[in-house]
Protein backbone atom coordinates (compact mmCIF):
# COMPACT_ATOMS: atom_id res chain seq x y z
CA UNK A 1 0.00 0.00 0.00
CA UNK A 2 1.59 3.75 -0.63
CA UNK A 3 0.56 6.86 1.33
CA UNK A 4 -2.53 7.26 -0.51
CA UNK A 5 -4.52 4.24 0.02
CA UNK A 6 -2.79 4.28 3.78
CA UNK A 7 -4.17 7.70 3.83
CA UNK A 8 -7.89 6.74 2.80
CA UNK A 9 -7.70 3.97 4.93
CA UNK A 10 -7.32 6.10 8.11
CA UNK A 11 -9.81 8.82 7.29
CA UNK A 12 -12.63 5.78 6.71
CA UNK A 13 -11.29 4.26 9.90
CA UNK A 14 -11.59 7.76 12.04
CA UNK A 15 -14.72 8.54 9.85
CA UNK A 16 -16.34 4.69 11.58
CA UNK A 17 -14.91 5.76 14.82
CA UNK A 18 -17.13 9.21 14.42
CA UNK A 19 -20.24 7.66 13.70
CA UNK A 20 -20.02 5.11 16.35
CA UNK A 21 -19.17 7.72 18.91
CA UNK A 22 -21.74 10.10 17.77
CA UNK A 23 -24.47 6.98 17.71
CA UNK A 24 -23.82 5.87 21.15
CA UNK A 25 -23.36 9.49 22.77
CA UNK A 26 -27.00 9.75 21.12
CA UNK A 27 -28.22 6.83 22.60
CA UNK A 28 -26.96 7.86 26.13
CA UNK A 29 -28.53 11.39 25.49
CA UNK A 30 -32.00 9.66 24.93
CA UNK A 31 -31.52 7.62 28.21
CA UNK A 32 -34.87 8.97 30.29
CA UNK A 33 -33.14 8.29 33.52
CA UNK A 34 -30.11 10.48 33.88
CA UNK A 35 -30.09 14.07 34.97
CA UNK A 36 -30.93 17.21 32.23
CA UNK A 37 -27.57 18.29 32.41
CA UNK A 38 -26.08 14.69 31.67
CA UNK A 39 -28.19 14.35 28.85
CA UNK A 40 -27.19 17.78 27.27
CA UNK A 41 -23.49 17.19 27.62
CA UNK A 42 -24.38 13.27 25.39
CA UNK A 43 -25.93 15.57 22.83
CA UNK A 44 -22.76 17.81 22.99
CA UNK A 45 -20.96 15.01 22.01
CA UNK A 46 -23.00 13.37 19.86
CA UNK A 47 -23.05 17.06 17.85
CA UNK A 48 -19.55 17.05 18.04
CA UNK A 49 -18.74 13.77 16.83
CA UNK A 50 -21.08 14.11 13.74
CA UNK A 51 -19.27 17.29 13.05
CA UNK A 52 -15.72 15.57 13.14
CA UNK A 53 -17.11 12.91 11.34
CA UNK A 54 -18.10 15.33 8.47
CA UNK A 55 -14.69 16.38 8.20
CA UNK A 56 -12.98 12.98 7.94
CA UNK A 57 -15.97 12.79 4.93
CA UNK A 58 -14.93 16.29 3.52
CA UNK A 59 -11.80 15.02 4.05
CA UNK A 60 -11.94 11.37 1.48
CA UNK A 61 -14.00 13.56 -0.28
CA UNK A 62 -10.96 16.10 -1.44
CA UNK A 63 -8.70 13.32 -1.82
CA UNK A 64 -10.57 11.23 -3.79
CA UNK A 65 -11.60 13.61 -6.46
CA UNK A 66 -8.69 15.78 -6.57
CA UNK A 67 -5.22 13.59 -5.18
CA UNK A 68 -4.64 15.84 -2.65
CA UNK A 69 -4.30 14.27 0.46
CA UNK A 70 -1.72 14.98 3.55
CA UNK A 71 -0.54 11.38 5.52
CA UNK A 72 0.59 12.46 8.45
CA UNK A 73 -2.92 14.51 8.76
CA UNK A 74 -4.99 11.06 7.64
CA UNK A 75 -3.10 9.48 10.39
CA UNK A 76 -3.99 11.68 13.17
CA UNK A 77 -7.35 12.45 12.19
CA UNK A 78 -7.74 8.56 11.83
CA UNK A 79 -6.23 8.06 15.18
CA UNK A 80 -8.40 11.12 16.95
CA UNK A 81 -11.62 9.80 15.51
CA UNK A 82 -10.66 5.86 16.80
CA UNK A 83 -9.44 7.00 20.47
CA UNK A 84 -13.07 9.42 20.83
CA UNK A 85 -14.89 6.13 20.01
CA UNK A 86 -12.81 4.22 22.63
CA UNK A 87 -13.81 6.86 24.93
CA UNK A 88 -17.09 7.86 24.54
CA UNK A 89 -17.68 3.76 24.82
CA UNK A 90 -16.33 3.75 27.90
CA UNK A 91 -17.96 7.17 29.16
CA UNK A 92 -21.51 5.48 28.11
CA UNK A 93 -20.35 1.98 29.50
CA UNK A 94 -20.30 4.23 33.03
CA UNK A 95 -23.51 6.07 32.51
Amino acid sequence: MNAYQLSLLALVAGLLGQAVASGLALECFFHRKLPTSTRRLWFVLAIGALLLGLHHGYSIELALKTGLYDFRQALLAGAAGLLYAIAVIGFSRRA
